[in-house]
């Protein structure tokens, strides 16, 4: 009889450990904290099996986070003459630029994020840019396993550094000359959908216009050391496009690569039809993009990651295989054109080069008018001293052998004190895409914090 009861007594508490273990797991599961992964479209989420309890977890509570950057710019533009020499015309310009960060956070992983832009500019007697939003969202889940954010934001959608075909849903591309300020938002709802470490479904639904509703959505996997993703984008009156992507890691160097297909462009390209400058789109024609991007990062002594290279190659189907700003002809045009000057004024122009067509009408997209691009990053970090970054790029439009070097000197302080010194020059054969406005050196001061 003992022996029995002996036995009840432990299959209870054997019976009791497994509940509670059982209820730790479950508890476990409700709090994994998904602001890291929320943050970045391409993140994945920790299975519950992966999770190690560390203790108690701490009551949620609400915050209400400040933060940002103040920077002030100075330019100064000068182009050389035909001869080569620095008797051209020259340009100064300065502003000061503010952003402001405001992110509010909530229970059950809700936030609320808002980049505000102020922008202080002596001749900007319009003051045009006096004042913008950047991205202003609102971030939702249900039961931490569907994932929202609605508002205005910038998306990750593309794997490459500077060229990403795969993305159609970011008005504002990424740039090469170093970005002043933050990146413009779009507006829409974003989800996800993560299934553990392997899979992952993202969609959007963009609203920025209610006449071009549009939507992408990707499904993104791992197999082997390679991550990769399916894409498709659809909007109103444009054509839809498919679309592929990938990173991986071979002998050292990271590869990232991503391609578009669309059968017919959404872009509007120019010719000359009976003696006048019109707009058309490519018909009956598939037109692909690619780019790819290989890196590798070098260590110095006990110095991580002490020079970065990267080099990226792009193909564009929907640029043009001549050189458009060469032809310094006077065309005209299919329709009159009004354009705002400098001054605030409104000008009418009827005629004019096809370079003339290409910016007056908002056509010209820098570093996507031509088929075929390269660019080349090196990184030199803690240069000299442990504050100092320097910089050495170079862009090519290969297709009219124009060339922009950009060499930078960056210093952040332990008290988030910067400065930056960039010079760029624009190289290369007269009239084309980087020396259309002349062979020049452009100098860029600026100087600011981080708080």
């Amino acid at each position: 009889m003992h022996q029995i009861i002996l036995r009840i007594v432990m299959f209870k508490r054997i019976t009791l450990t497994l509940l509670i273990c059982f209820a730790w797991r479950v508890d476990a599961q409700d709090q994994i904290d998904e602001e890291a992964m929320f943050s970045d479209v391409d993140a994945v989420v920790m299975e519950t099996k992966d999770i190690v309890n560390k203790g108690p977890v701490e009551e949620e509570k609400k915050s209400l986070g400040i933060s940002g950057e103040a920077t002030s710019v100075a330019d100064y533009i000068r182009v050389f003459e035909d001869n080569g020499k620095l008797e051209g015309k020259q340009d100064f310009s300065n502003y000061i630029l503010g952003n402001f960060l405001l992110d509010a956070r909530l229970k059950k992983g809700t936030k609320g994020f808002a980049n505000i832009q102020l922008m202080y500019d002596p001749e900007d007697v319009q003051r045009t840019d006096d004042f913008s939003v950047k991205e202003m969202f609102v971030d939702f889940n249900i039961r931490n396993k569907v994932y929202f954010r609605t508002g205005k934001q910038v998306l990750i959608w593309g794997r490459s550094y500077l060229w990403n075909p795969s993305d159609l849903i970011n008005i504002e591309k990424n740039t090469f000359l170093t970005r002043i300020g933050a990146r413009e938002g779009t507006y829409g709802l974003k989800m996800h959908i993560p299934f553990g470490t392997k899979y992952n479904i993202y969609g959007f639904v963009d609203t920025n216009r209610a006449s071009e509703i549009g939507g992408a959505g990707k499904f993104e996997f791992i197999i082997g050391g390679t991550e990769m993703a399916f894409s498709a984008w659809y909007k109103r009156n444009y054509k839809p496009v498919g679309a592929y992507d990938f990173s991986t890691r071979i002998s050292g160097i990271d590869i990232r690569g991503e391609a578009a297909l669309s059968y017919k462009d959404n872009t509007n390209r120019i010719r000359v039809n009976n003696g006048l400058l019109e707009q058309y789109t490519d018909a009956d024609k598939w037109v692909p993009k690619a780019s790819i991007n290989f890196g590798r990062a070098f260590d110095y002594g006990d110095e991580i990651d002490k020079f970065m290279l990267n080099l990226e190659l792009f193909y564009n189907g929907a640029g043009y295989a001549d050189n458009l700003f060469a032809d310094q002809n006077e065309y005209a045009f299919d329709a009159p054109i009004d354009v705002y000057e400098g001054s605030g004024q409104m000008s009418t122009y009827s005629a004019g080069t096809k370079r003339d067509y290409l910016l007056y009408n908002n056509l010209y997209d820098i570093n996507h008018l031509s088929r075929y691009y390269a660019v080349f990053f090196a990184t030199v970090n803690k240069f000299i001293r442990s504050e100092l970054t320097l910089t050495m790029n170079l862009i090519s439009n290969i297709s009219d052998e124009s060339y922009i070097l950009a060499t930078g000197l960056n210093y952040l302080d332990i008290n988030d004190l910067k400065f930056g010194l960039q010079f760029y020059f624009n190289l290369g054969e007269k009239d084309s895409e980087y020396t259309a406005l002349g062979r020049g050196i452009q100098t860029q001061f600026t100087a600011g914090i981080l708080f």
